[in-house]
């Protein structure tokens, strides 16, 4: 099985408050919005909003290789924190994604992070290159689409 680093992260600095950028990225149906991976997200039994201990669906596609996946939502504080977990059948090390925000001159800043060690996803090719580069790159654009539409009101 092929490892990658355990985490990576990346900020931005946006021109809004806390409240319109964690609305944006705590509205898991509106991460197929942001992320170059992430198609779409659908709140689930029973969910419909962010909570600690809500559940979602993911559904993703990099390339021609698609998947979906169950995820929990593990940290909610609104302005403050949104993270959730992807768990994995085959071990038990879950991928964590976390997006954290911090009070920031006119603004606040942004912070996406991953930790995702294996790329171990049912049925993906096992000659997947640049995997670990490929979210390393998304999270920086989903960001960045987040900053744009925070900016822009899109809240």
């Amino acid at each position: 099985m092929t490892k990658f680093p355990e985490a990576s992260s990346a900020s931005i600095e946006i021109a809004a408050s806390p409240e319109v950028v964690w609305g944006l990225v705590a509205d898991v149906t509106r991460m197929g919005e942001w992320s170059p991976e992430c198609v779409r997200a659908e709140w689930e039994d029973g969910a419909t909003g962010p909570v600690a201990g809500a559940h979602f669906h993911g559904y993703n596609k990099a390339g021609d290789f698609e998947w979906d996946a169950p995820c929990i939502v593990t940290d909610c504080e609104p302005g403050k924190v949104f993270a959730f977990q992807v768990p994995r059948n085959d071990d038990n090390h879950p991928t964590i994604w976390r997006f954290e925000l911090a009070p920031s001159g006119a603004g606040i800043t942004l912070t996406e992070s991953f930790d995702a060690p294996r790329i171990n996803i049912a049925g993906m090719p096992s000659n997947f290159e640049g995997r670990f580069e490929m979210l390393d790159g998304a999270i920086n654009k989903t960001i960045a689409n987040i900053k744009a539409a925070a900016e822009a009101g899109a809240g």
